[in-house]
């Protein structure tokens, strides 16, 4: 089972509305607008369990919500604990058309500490049964400084319990877990996120690179540093490899890193091997940016990119300082 938690779940709406354009009016039909349970955690365990590893998701809900979004679960056939929340669950809309596309993200509101630790005893119960675990988005802002450590503790009580962690994140909860003495197995930043965590510009392959030695030096065994549409680098085992992606025409990228998480979940916990894995992973991403819907991929998309999944191996025996 793949245990995936969402700090910062919403109700994603996503809709194709061509000639779309700012200062005007469109009406769009009801059948045209996909609705689904969203955020990274929840779109990485709905692909996970569409390429076979059943997933259980974790996150918080607005009590008054908790039957929408549990609807919105099942019709994936995702099944999860939801822990209800005095703040409501945010919304965002992803407007795509032909040329561009436009989203709105609703920034969202912070559970209670006291809502944070119910989640805390949760993740604790669940992690036995669990293959691997996954941190999936970012935290909302707060002004609550232990919030900020809510990461790092669901990492801890992972290593407690000798499971591997997959954190998909940023901002100050993402730095503190990276810091601190369990760091998760793995991550999987873009390069604006990896440029904001390392402090430095990422503008060059040497510093692509050095962005992945930098977060190996801090425990990390894993680093997927994601390039969009160019592929993916893979730091493990004192090594860095190169996975181009295939090309696809692209509809939307909107949940292409959610889908690679949730294919390299699914991978791993059936061959154990991280480079193959990525290779799953990045043609995920790929099946994701051709279609419409956030992080609705199927197994037969992915296999069918697979073999025009690139391998190559950019840079061995590292000196981690």
């Amino acid at each position: 089972m793949l245990l995936s938690f969402t700090p910062n779940p919403c109700f994603e709406r996503t809709l194709r509305l061509e000639n779309f354009r700012s200062s005007a009016t469109f009406r769009v039909d009801s059948p045209e607008i996909l609705v689904t349970a969203g955020g990274k955690g929840i779109n990485s365990a709905r692909v996970a369990q569409n390429l076979g590893l059943p997933a259980h998701v974790l996150t918080f809900v607005g009590n008054q919500q908790i039957g929408q979004f549990r609807a919105l679960l099942e019709n994936d056939d995702l099944r999860g604990d939801l822990i209800a929340t005095e703040s409501p669950t945010r919304t965002t809309m992803a407007v795509v058309s032909s040329e561009n596309l436009t989203e709105i993200i609703e920034n969202g509101v912070a559970p209670t500490l006291s809502e944070g630790a119910q989640l805390l005893e949760k993740w604790r119960e669940l992690l036995p049964h669990c293959a691997l675990a996954v941190i999936g988005g970012s935290y909302a802002p707060s002004s609550e400084r232990g919030w900020h450590l809510h990461g790092a503790l669901l990492c801890q009580l992972a290593a407690g319990a000798g499971k591997r962690v997959i954190y998909d994140g940023k901002g100050e909860a993402f730095v503190r877990a990276l810091h601190c003495p369990t760091p998760p197995w793995a991550i999987k930043p873009n390069l604006e996120e990896a440029a904001a965590t390392w402090g430095k510009p990422i503008e060059t392959p040497a510093q692509e690179r050095g962005a992945i030695r930098y977060f190996l030096a801090r425990g990390v065994e894993v680093v997927l540093l994601s390039c969009g549409a160019r592929g993916l680098y893979v730091g493990y085992n004192r090594q860095i490899e190169w996975f181009a992606a295939p090309a696809v025409e692209t509809i939307s990228p909107v949940g292409s890193g959610d889908s690679l998480v949730g294919a390299f979940c699914a991978k791993f916990a059936q061959c154990g091997d991280v480079f193959e894995a990525a290779r799953w992973g990045v043609a995920a991403g790929s099946a994701n940016a051709a279609q419409l819907g956030a992080a609705q991929v199927k197994r037969e998309d992915v296999q069918n990119l697979v073999p025009q999944v690139r391998r190559q191996l950019s840079e061995i025996r590292l000196e981690i300082a």
